[in-house]
Formats: C-alpha cells, structure tokens, sequence
C-alpha cells in the first residue's frame, strides 16, 4: 500500500472512530432480498415509486436488444485472464470490486480494469451483509472503498452492489449520501453453486433477457474459462453486450436497478429460442418465495 493511500485510509478510520455516521434515513422501509447465487429475480416492494416500466433505458438500449455482463467479488487470480478474454472480445463489462483486495492485493488490477474502459463498481470493503450493521459502518464500508478506487483510478464509483443483494432504508440512504446508485441483477448462472464452465455457460445463455444484468463471479476458476462462450452465444442471439452505464441513463443515487418485475425495453422481435419479452399485467406483481439462504460457498457469496 502506497503511503498516501495508507495514511487517507487511516484518517478515515479515525473519522468514523469519532462518531461519523450514515445520514438518516426511514427505519420502516422493508429489506429488498437478492442473493448472489440464487437465480430468482430480486424482490421489490410492490409499492416501489418507480412502478414497472420506469427503468431509464439508454436511448441505444431502447431499441437495441442489450445485455450487461457484470462480475462481482474481485480482483482476484483469474481476473487478468478475464480482461485478456474480455479485450480480445472486443467486449466492456462492470466490475463490482471489494475494497480491501485493490488495497493489499491487486492494485495494478484494478488500474487495468480501468484503463481497458470497463466500468468499476463498489462492492463494499470486506464484503459484509450490511443490512446487518449500524449505520456507521455501513458508511465506512462504502466509504472507504470509494476513497481507495478513486486514487487508484482517478474516478469515483458512482454504481455500488450490496452483498447478497440485501439493501434496506438504511443502505440506500448511505448509498445516496455517496452518489451510488445501487445495482442489482436478473440473470445469473448461480455460478458459486454450479461449478463447472460448461454449465455456467449453458445457464447464462438460458436466461438471457433483453435489459438483462448478468451476475458472475470473476474470483471462480470455472467461470472465466466461459466467458468467451456466453459472449459468442450472446451475440449469435442478437445481443448487444454493454456495460450497466450504457445500458440504464440518469441512473439515480440510491436507487436500485433494475426493478424486478419491471419489462424489458423494446428491442428487435428475438428468435422462437429467446426468452419472452411481453410486457407483465399492470396489476401490483405477486411476490415470489421467500429469499433462499445465502449459499455456503468457498471463498464469498
């Protein structure tokens, strides 16, 4: 760790030792359940104020039938080989990072990432559930990688992920104060329990959808090894793949995307192979079960 970054983190530290704490925010709000490997959408409240629909699909991705590939977790050891895959491709992709790797691990990583054009995100700085925490160190958790991806890259994060995909009142008002909008998913390869590269290609390609935000895990062997599969299989299906800035506009702090239940944009008829795009009834959506568990997985959910 360089002297700057040390000291700037340490200061932090003291600022939050001293009573720092998260802007206030509604305890009422429900928690929005989402779990990184599990392959259900994520639960909204029916309630949501954005209401079905509202999601600010880019102009290119409201006529264009676009897919964002998004990887959570790292950097790690298999990620050099992913953005070797990802600049041969030709292909952008978000990498939601976890602070405490760039900081004693994977600087120059994180430095590639950025300067090969994909877009970073905040996956916290140890990867806590936050909902499970006071509201300080929610903040300290968001803050402190905020201040580390910033001086290794020269950009703040404006996108963040909540681990497991559990957000509350408390979490989204941490994340507005920070200017992060927060970014969930709706296709994924359940890849920390599917493990092999054949499988997590297959599942990723099954549940493709026009709008669709793909989660995968850049820190698991077998799933690097299959990206270039899911991109061949993506494109051979008409997709567009961006980054989640080029696929949602004017992206609001705290917000979350995208919104289960909502649509997908309007975008070229697919193939009879395709997922169905039809628009749901206008009737408040049917919440689905009850969020499974957090898998038990090697290494993080």
């Amino acid at each position: 760790m360089t002297a700057g970054l040390a000291t700037s983190v340490l200061l932090f530290c003291v600022a939050c030792a001293t009573g720092a704490s998260a802007p206030d925010a509604p305890r009422a709000a429900p928690v929005h359940h989402v779990h990184e490997g599990d392959e259900s959408p994520p639960e909204v409240d029916a309630e949501d104020g954005r209401g079905p629909g509202a999601l600010p699909y880019s102009p290119l991705c409201r006529t264009a039938k676009c897919i964002a590939l998004t990887f959570d977790d790292g950097p790690g050891p298999y990620t050099a080989r992913l953005l070797d895959i990802l600049g041969r491709e030709g292909v952008r992709a978000t990498f939601f990072l976890v602070g405490e790797k760039p900081v004693h691990t994977y600087p120059d990583l994180v430095r590639r990432i950025a300067a090969q054009g994909h877009v970073i995100g905040n996956h916290t700085w140890t990867h806590p559930v936050l909902t499970g925490l006071p509201e300080a160190e929610v903040l300290r958790q968001l803050s402190l990688t905020q201040s580390v991806l910033q001086q290794l890259t020269g950009t703040r994060p404006t996108l963040m992920r909540p681990p497991k995909g559990l957000t509350d009142a408390r979490v989204t008002g941490a994340a507005r104060a920070l200017g992060l909008a927060q970014i969930l998913w709706n296709v994924t390869a359940t890849d920390y329990h599917n493990t092999t590269t054949e499988l997590v290609r297959k599942l990723v390609l099954e549940r493709a959808r026009p709008g669709g935000v793909v989660l995968l895990h850049d820190v698991l062997p077998w799933t690097v090894p299959a990206v270039p599969g899911i991109i061949a299989g993506l494109r051979s299906a008409g997709y567009t793949l961006v980054t989640v800035s080029q696929l949602y506009e004017n992206m609001r702090p705290g917000e979350q995307y995208p919104v289960w239940a909502a649509p997908a944009p309007t975008a070229p008829a697919p193939s009879t192979s395709a997922p169905s795009t039809s628009a749901p009834s206008t009737s408040a959506p049917t919440a689905p079960p009850p969020a499974k568990p957090a898998p038990a997985a090697p290494g993080r959910g």
